[in-house]
């Protein structure tokens, strides 16, 4: 018998919920771990100003590894009856399908590899875990395997897609004025549509959240890894040949998410989800 929750049982505001949760442990990662690293690991932490005072901050592999502590949590806590999302059971179809996704976003990537040739790798390895794993479970896995728990139409499945990846491309909206460009900042925007939607449509698919948080982790790796942004400490100041490039890219994601998610498809991304569930 799955375990009732009072909160969770609402299908979108423990979508909330849980994204407040894994970004609440995210964060205590950064503090707890990724800090403590600025102090041996040049250039990993950057200075921001809070309240009128600088601080050192840094999120990387800290906060990737408490996210993943939330998701064994989740697991934990709706055990037995929850099979959980870390297996490996659909990674190799779900690379498959992004292929075409991710080898053009990564020839941008080499463009400007190219162009500003390589800044700090080690810098960029470890930044990217962070948003490649935190915004996977926080956008993403968490929410997800609990509205799948809960919703007994396949039409509902559509819905939560939308609203994961619009809340997922909202959120970078920050890009807009925290960029030297505002219109470099709207192709950021533009792009984490497509993002969010092929990465939304595979993890309904495959229900491995291990495919789309290593997914999203090459693809902020492949970026950071370039001289430009660890000069800008990770902001976009002007357009890029990448941010031309990821037009396509978004393209390409939306369009091969809704094939994915074609109502065709439904049946069987309900049967799958009612395994992980053991319903």
């Amino acid at each position: 018998m799955i375990k009732k929750h009072p909160v969770l049982d609402h299908p979108i505001i423990g979508y909330f919920i849980l994204l407040i949760f894994v970004m609440f442990f995210s964060s205590v990662g950064s503090s707890l771990i990724d800090k403590p690293l600025t102090k041996v690991i040049p250039g990993y932490g950057k200075e921001v100003s809070v309240l009128g005072f600088n601080v050192t901050y840094a999120s990387g592999i800290g906060a990737a590894i408490c996210v993943v502590l939330t998701v064994i949590l989740f697991t934990l806590w709706f055990r037995p009856a929850f099979k959980g999302v870390l297996g490996w059971k659909g990674f190799l179809w779900g690379i498959a399908v992004m292929l075409p996704f991710l080898i053009v976003d990564y020839a941008g990537a080499a463009i400007d590899l190219h162009k500003y040739g390589f800044g700090n790798v080690l810098v960029a390895f470890l930044t990217a875990l962070s948003p490649g794993f935190t915004e996977e479970v926080a956008f993403r896995g968490l929410g997800i395997a609990n509205y799948m728990r809960t919703i007994k139409s396949e039409k509902q499945i559509k819905l939560i897609f939308w609203l994961s990846t619009l809340l997922f491309a909202g959120v970078h909206i920050t890009n807009i004025f925290s960029s030297g460009n505002p219109l470099a900042g709207i192709f950021q925007v533009t792009y984490c549509v497509g993002v969010g939607a092929i990465l939304g449509a595979v993890y309904l698919r495959t229900a491995n959240l291990w495919v789309v948080m290593i997914a999203h982790f090459t693809l902020d790796f492949a970026g950071l890894i370039n001289g430009y942004y660890s000069s800008t400490g990770g902001l976009s100041t002007q357009l890029l040949a990448s941010d031309w490039v990821n037009l396509a890219v978004t393209v390409i994601g939306i369009v091969t998410a809704l094939i994915l998610l074609s109502p065709r498809h439904y049946p069987e991304i309900m049967e799958l989800w009612k395994e992980k569930w053991s319903q």
